[in-house]
């Protein structure tokens, strides 16, 4: 359109600061997202009405120097810190990683697998005693040894006992990156060479691939049986269960019978409902069953698991959904999961590229020279090195922010004292040293590339600038209106002395109940009352031998709760209705009052008057600023982005 060619023209201005067309431009667009932008005349001047004032508040804030007060610019570090996560990654690898997992989403591999145990900080020596154990496994499986037999008497993991190293199927995001790269990698009925993870070395064997059965929920009644359970107990669960698929079959509520007869409390009282599980969530027994019923209402035989006897009732079926649908959320879990390794490693790379990364390896040797056994307690002092304060490192920056940045021994034993302790490693110095001096390298080209954000990335900068103005925005708001109305009790006594007919009370009526224990105390009561004597006295008199032959009550109400409960009653002083009650019992209800509307007390009205007192403050605040910060408006800049 004919506004996207004009953006370098100043749309208006504030005192002596000039507001691009295209700010507006692209804060009008943020405010309509999600709908069709409306640039008729009456909605484009609405929203600039607001924007500048918007801009008259933040220059303000900017003249009083809140933008240097430290509370202000903590927040802005701390929501910066939050942002800059985003950038600091290599997103091109983090796509290919989200579309790989979401095409790995759409098959379920069954697979069996040995470990052989190998601690992730083991020395090489260690490792290489584990890999050619591994190695040795493998040959014997590939000369046809049995897998089940050898996972029960070789894997390091303890439910191969049980299942002889089948883990059933599994999918994506289920296990650590490098399994599931040797699993999905593996074609059906082969054996994986051995392979590495912070477990130790694996080999596996893929039994089985299908396509994905998406996810289901499901509720389920449950019996529990135990691995001590009697024969007894298993007879008594056994009827239980088959008691209850009874009720079910002549007609009973599935959920009924889960809340009072499901032994799993946390599910009962929802009525057996579970949490949304997909495969390799449940036990196989369960899990088989549960996907196996196929139309929603649908429930199971009684079925047992480890656990005890099920009966499982099919409440939804949730099919994968679309990437696009999906992708937010399967970045989230790809960021939190161990692959996010993959793209880490190749930020800090091409990072490294970037900024000109220099080693000087001789300085890194030195420095190693000073470490000793106590680093390996976590112990180590940089007293140690005192004098050491070689460059160990240099980035350079020629392109975004002009810098040559060198980083010294003393920079890493500062480091290493500090944070050893997170990577103590009882066997090698040398790992140890490695693995801070690689930390240390990295945090340092990430503070180095944050430093530079705002320069490379233009969104970034955008909303930093946004984000501080927000801020401004909201303590010079709290401190002139906010806060002030709610501090300013004088100001806000005068504004409701002034201003109180905005706050009116409902019209009440006065109603004087009478109760009677007979007519006998009612008769009397008139004949008393006809001589002149007052209410109290009558009481006095009338309850000397029975003090529940009369009482008396005064109630006021507003007008809409009195009709409600009153009818009957006319809107007029005098009148009366007479009720009857139980036992011979007379209740008379007399209108003795009508109180006309009035203003709501303050303290009544306080929360609308509040409300009015921070508009009224707002209005004077602004009116001020536009004195103190003249406004002028580009009209001609500014009709370009109207459409007729």
């Amino acid at each position: 359109m004919q506004a996207e060619a004009q953006t370098t023209k100043s749309l208006f201005s504030v005192g002596n600061e000039n507001i691009e067309l295209d700010e507006f431009l692209n804060v009008y667009k943020k405010n309509n997202m999600g709908k069709e932008i409306d640039y008729s005349e009456s909605a484009v001047k609405d929203y600039l009405n607001l924007y500048i004032n918007f801009r008259e508040k933040v220059k303000e804030a900017r003249d009083m120097k809140m933008d240097t007060a430290s509370s202000v610019n903590n927040e802005l570090a701390t929501y910066r810190t939050t942002l800059a996560k985003s950038y600091l990654i290599d997103k091109e690898v983090t796509d290919l990683l989200v579309n790989e997992a979401y095409a790995r989403l759409g098959k379920e591999i069954r697979v069996e697998h040995i470990l052989i145990k190998c601690d992730q900080n083991a020395t090489p020596a260690d490792s290489l005693k584990t890999y050619l154990k591994a190695t040795t496994i493998y040959n014997m499986l590939v000369k046809g040894k049995d897998f089940n037999k050898m996972a029960k008497d070789s894997s390091g993991d303890p439910s191969a006992k049980d299942n002889g190293g089948d883990l059933g199927y599994i999918t994506a995001l289920q296990v650590v990156y490098p399994f599931e790269n040797a699993t999905y990698n593996t074609p059906i009925g082969q054996l994986s060479k051995p392979f590495r993870t912070r477990f130790g070395y694996h080999i596996i064997k893929v039994l089985d691939i299908r396509t994905s059965r998406g996810t289901i929920q499901v509720e389920h009644i449950f019996v529990k049986l135990t691995k001590n359970s009697t024969h007894d107990d298993s007879l008594k669960a056994k009827a239980k269960i088959n008691q209850a698929f009874q009720r079910l079959s002549e007609g009973e509520n599935f959920e009924d019978i889960a809340k009072t007869e499901s032994e799993d409390k946390t599910s009962a009282g929802e009525g057996g409902k579970l949490p949304t599980f997909g495969t390799g969530k449940m036990v196989p027994d369960f899990e088989s069953a549960a996907f196996s019923l196929k139309n929603v209402g649908d429930y199971s035989k009684p079925i047992m698991s480890k656990y005890g006897w099920h009966i499982i009732k099919l409440i939804n079926k949730i099919a994968t959904p679309s990437l696009d649908a999906y992708k937010e959320t399967l970045r989230k879990q790809v960021e939190k999961d161990s692959r996010a390794e993959v793209a880490k490693t190749s930020y800090i790379l091409k990072a490294k590229a970037k900024f000109n990364f220099t080693e000087n390896a001789a300085a890194k040797t030195e420095l190693f020279s000073k470490m000793d056994s106590s680093l390996m307690k976590g112990l180590w002092k940089s007293e140690q090195a005192t004098g050491l304060n070689k460059i160990l490192f240099t980035l350079t920056d020629k392109v975004l922010k002009s810098e040559v940045k060198n980083y010294t021994q003393a920079e890493l034993t500062d480091f290493i004292e500090k944070n050893q302790r997170k990577y103590m490693q009882p066997n090698d110095k040398s790992i140890m040293f490695n693995k801070m001096l690689n930390a240390f390298v990295e945090a340092s080209l990430i503070n180095f590339q944050e430093q530079r954000l705002d320069k490379e990335y233009p969104a970034f900068a955008d909303l930093m600038k946004e984000y501080m103005d927000g801020i401004l925005l909201f303590e010079l708001t709290d401190q002139k209106v906010w806060s002030k109305a709610v501090k300013d009790t004088t100001g806000l006594r005068a504004y409701y002395s002034e201003n109180k007919a905005k706050y009116p009370e409902e019209e009440k009526i006065t109603v004087k109940t009478y109760t009677f224990k007979n007519v006998t105390a009612t008769t009397a009561f008139n004949k008393l009352s006809a001589k002149g004597m007052d209410d109290n006295a009558i009481k006095i008199k009338l309850n000397k031998k029975d003090s529940t032959m009369f009482r008396f009550e005064i109630s006021t109400y507003k007008r809409t709760l009195f009709e409600n409960e009153n009818s009957g009653l006319e809107w007029k002083i005098g009148s009366t209705k007479t009720n009857n009650g139980d036992n011979g019992a007379v209740e008379i209800l007399k209108v003795i009052n009508l109180i006309p509307v009035m203003p709501k007390p303050l303290e009544e009205a306080r929360g609308y008057v509040v409300a009015d007192f921070q508009e009224k403050l707002e209005k004077d605040w602004i009116q001020s600023l536009r004195e103190k910060y003249p406004v002028h408006i580009n009209e001609d800049v500014l009709t370009t982005i109207i459409k007729k």
